[in-house]
């Protein structure tokens, strides 16, 4: 059984479920205060298994941090970490489109210059991210966003290495197998060429 969703979060009103997974569900939200529609993603911690609510939370809270110290046109912009009723949440920004994931499942075919295209955007989001201290970690199809304009989104820096972050550990695996680069599956330190290699993958 579903939980209800809530009539508000922080000062967003909450008008639909947009999606769910293992740890939380992501909402459709709406700012009264500057009338902007934003996505906002929540966790319950009451929901995750015993042990694992401290680690969770941080990642959760560092995707935010990661997040909302870069800006830039390619990368799904965060404007708020919040704790209310339970729940910690994550607003942010609002996309209209389909996830990359959603386009290769369905076979389809990009043209040549898209493909280029689409590649300059992820790295060009890359590059600013890693000159800011963030790597993304977990670069895959669908944490890239195609907005109904065509543009690239990354999104999703749930576990995004932060150089000053004590956070993540070597000897830690994290990332999605099909994407991750060798020093991933190793537990090695990993730095954006890490990041890089999960585009060629994506690229392939």
């Amino acid at each position: 059984m579903s939980d209800p969703v809530p009539a508000k979060l922080g000062k967003y009103v909450i008008r639909r479920e947009l999606g769910r997974g293992a740890m939380g569900v992501v909402y459709e939200g709406f700012d009264p205060f500057i009338e902007r529609t934003v996505a906002i993603k929540t966790i319950r911690p009451q929901q995750l298994a015993a042990g694992e609510t401290a680690q969770v939370l941080a990642r959760f809270k560092r995707e935010a941090q990661a997040a909302g110290r870069l800006n830039h046109p390619n990368i799904v912009q965060i404007y708020e970490y919040g704790e209310e009723g339970g729940i910690a949440f994550i607003a942010m920004e609002f996309i209209k489109g389909r996830e990359l994931k959603d386009y290769f499942d369905g076979g389809q075919r990009f043209a040549n210059k898209d493909i280029a295209r689409i590649m300059g955007e992820m790295l060009g989001a890359l590059d600013h991210a890693h000159s800011s201290g963030v790597t993304h970690r977990d670069m895959k199809p669908a944490n890239v966003i195609l907005s109904e304009s065509g543009r690239a989104k990354a999104a999703d820096f749930g576990i995004a290495r932060i150089e000053t972050s004590e956070l993540t550990q070597a000897g830690t695996v994290l990332g999605t197998p099909s994407y991750m680069s060798p020093e991933q599956f190793l537990g090695t330190p990993v730095d954006g060429r890490s990041d890089i290699f999960s585009c060629g993958v994506i690229l392939y």
